[in-house]
């Protein structure tokens, strides 16, 4: 495993060929989170991403939101800007959210979206909330209700002065201004801080993320947060006006820091187009409320472009998401040099005063892949997608590698005289090894994915819509599949507005005895035992006859049963050992089955590439599906297993934890 200089800064020249033949950097032809500047190279794509800082700032001395589009074709570094975009950020210049795989149904997507933000500016927390972003915001606001001093103030004082603060904002005619979102959030600061002191538990702090998320609190929790009391908990659904009016505010709080609030949609192409839809015309009324907010939507050209004229988005939508339009352009080939040459420097590093490599560098920079292999990648070409280029390095390292087992000691001494020398022709790949190459290029992705989505902390916060659209995804990938007998797959849609269904998604197959074989799935994560009981009694009462039904939650947000949510529970497990099943999922399941969607929307974008002997190989969205299946990945979730095959496999009490 290779160090970085400053941990190895007297490396041996003897070690660098075990290390050239255990890694090769150019392995990842692609980018993962925002983590990483290794291999960033300021001058590409300098421009674009110039005018996506200028747009930022533009939001904030302009007082206005801005839509932009970042589009291209695959592979020419859309990712990667939002990336630089995000490092820029995390340096205090914005506020900075990524948002990616959103698979709520459409009308459910604006809640699903507030979730995922919360969670992301609480860095996953359920508590110690102090030193959060979202913790900032809140303080923001409280500083501009004393007019920017801060100092020791009384909480009385505060109180009054933001009262007063946010009387000024009304009188204002702020677009979608309302007061409550800022209330709950005082409310939140005011917790967190006394918490932080030692003078309470924060408790109203992890209420009002609640709140803030979009979840249902009942009376004696209303009351703690002065909120007025709640409506019908059966009629609780996730709530599109409290989303816009909670992201308005948190984009108000930032503009109080002077800083934009930035919203950034990673491969949106990988959205249905209903989705897109709906998508579209939620943030068209947030861009045109909030003063200081930047939209940016990323996706392949084509698709998009696509969708704009068969009119799947609304034109008046497009026209605010697409205000602006940066096209991420192919580089040049000088450019795709500077990228190689990035990488080599950052594995190098160790070795960069040794006598041997010092000189070979001295002499061509591009060691140990060489000016030879520049010539033969990018000789002839103006223009090339950065992946193209990555790719091309990963197979000239890959013949050096080979060089070093052919020459052992000798591949270092002999490096300079072999440059001239055309490296062998690689041979066709057999279909096994097409087969195998798509399977490890799927499994790599996707272990990759999941390692993001665990270090993006509160990226991936329970959610039912967001659990419901999941699995509804990947019964969808599954329905080619002979052996899971599909006859009829729908999403259920709710009987009104802010109304849940009364189960998620409705699933058709045919039995092991040939008989039709109908089941329900219904995903909850709720923290309240009052709400959880109004759906386990709506369940109970109101669903219509299943031969099975499923109940999956979130393991973080433990079934809170209550005596009589205890009743109905009983009443569904004990109605029909057969029809009632309940999963309770674990995080490494719920990343799995994130992962399982995400790499075949990955593929449907023309993101992902099977490596050959002869060179990286597109990988389509059937080939992944083709390989999950190959390699049993669905039947590595309990619950597609359950769901899919094994019906007649119920536990004695009618539960199981993934």
């Amino acid at each position: 495993m290779i160090r970085r200089a400053a941990e190895e800064p007297t490396a041996a020249p003897a070690e660098l060929p075990p290390a050239l033949r255990a890694h090769n950097p150019f392995t990842d032809n692609r980018v993962a989170g925002t983590a990483s500047a290794d291999a960033d190279v300021a001058a590409v794509h300098a421009a674009a991403f110039q005018r996506l800082t200028e747009l930022a700032a533009e939001t904030v001395s302009a007082g206005r939101g801005l839509g932009v589009v970042l589009w291209g074709e695959a592979g020419v570094g859309k990712s990667h800007l939002l990336a630089r975009l995000g490092r820029w950020a995390a340096d205090g210049r914005a506020v900075f959210v990524p948002l990616h795989n959103l698979q709520a149904a459409p009308e459910r997507l604006p809640a699903s979206v507030l979730r995922a933000v919360v969670g992301l500016l609480t860095l996953g927390r359920t508590a110690r909330f102090a030193g959060t972003p979202l913790y900032h915001l809140a303080h923001a606001g409280a500083l501009a209700a004393v007019d920017g001093h801060p100092g020791r103030i009384a909480w009385p004082r505060l109180q009054s002065a933001y009262a007063a603060w946010l009387d000024r904002r009304g009188a204002a005619g702020l677009p979608l201004f309302d007061r409550t979102p800022y209330e709950v959030l005082y409310r939140f600061f005011r917790s967190a801080e006394r918490a932080t002191r030692g003078r309470g538990n924060g408790a109203d702090a992890a209420l009002a993320v609640r709140w803030l998320s979009g979840s249902v609190l009942d009376a004696a929790e209303c009351r703690s947060l002065d909120l007025p009391p709640p409506g019908r908990l059966e009629d609780a659904a996730p709530d599109a006006e409290r989303a816009r009016h909670v992201l308005v505010t948190l984009s108000h709080l930032a503009a109080c820091k002077g800083r934009p609030f930035i919203l950034a949609f990673d491969q949106v192409d990988n959205l249905d187009e209903e989705q897109f839809a709906a998508l579209a015309r939620f943030l068209e009324a947030l861009i045109d409320a909030a003063p200081n907010l930047l939209v940016v939507t990323a996706g392949v050209q084509s698709t998009l472009q696509d969708w704009t004229q068969r009119r799947v988005v609304q034109e008046s939508a497009w026209d605010r998401l697409a205000q602006s339009k940066l096209q991420v352009q192919r580089v040049r080939a000088a450019e795709a040099v500077q990228i190689v040459r990035a990488r080599l420097d950052a594995f190098l590093a160790p070795w960069a005063d040794t006598e041997d490599v010092r000189r070979l560098r001295a002499a061509d920079p591009l060691f140990p892949l060489g000016r030879a292999w520049q010539e033969r990648a990018l000789g002839g070409k103006d223009e090339v997608r950065p992946r193209d280029a990555v790719n091309a390095a990963r197979e000239g390292w890959r013949h050096e590698q080979d060089e070093l087992a052919r020459l052992g000691d000798e591949w270092l001494a002999t490096w300079a005289q072999r440059q001239g020398i055309e490296p062998p022709q690689r041979r066709e790949a057999t279909p096994e090894e097409v087969q195998a190459a798509v399977d490890q290029a799927t499994e790599e992705w996707m272990a990759k994915h999941a390692a993001r989505r665990r270090r993006e902390a509160g990226g991936l916060p329970p959610d039912a819509d967001q659990l419901a659209g999941l699995v509804y995804a990947l019964l969808r990938q599954c329905e080619e599949d002979e052996r899971a007998r599909i006859l009829g797959l729908m999403r259920v849609q709710p009987p009104r507005v802010n109304r849940r269904p009364l189960y998620d998604v409705d699933l058709r197959q045919r039995g092991p005895g040939g008989a039709d074989v109908r089941t329900g799935i219904a995903a909850l994560a709720e923290a309240h035992g009052n709400a959880i009981t109004a759906v386990l009694r709506r369940l109970t009462e109101e669903a219509p006859p299943l031969d099975r039904l499923f109940l999956v939650t979130d393991k973080r947000l433990p079934l809170r049963l209550g005596a009589k949510g205890q009743e109905y529970f009983d009443r569904l497990r004990n109605a029909d050992g057969r029809r009632f099943r309940h999963f309770e999922i674990a995080l490494d399941e719920y990343l799995t089955l994130d992962a399982l969607r995400a790499v075949e929307g990955q593929a449907d974008s023309g993101e992902l590439e099977a490596d050959l002997p002869t060179g990286p190989r597109p990988v389509t969205a059937a080939d992944v599906r083709a390989s999950h299946r190959r390699r049993g990945r669905y039947l590595r979730s309990e619950l597609l297993r359950a769901v899919l095959f094994a019906e007649e496999s119920v536990s004695a009490d009618g539960s199981t934890t993934a």
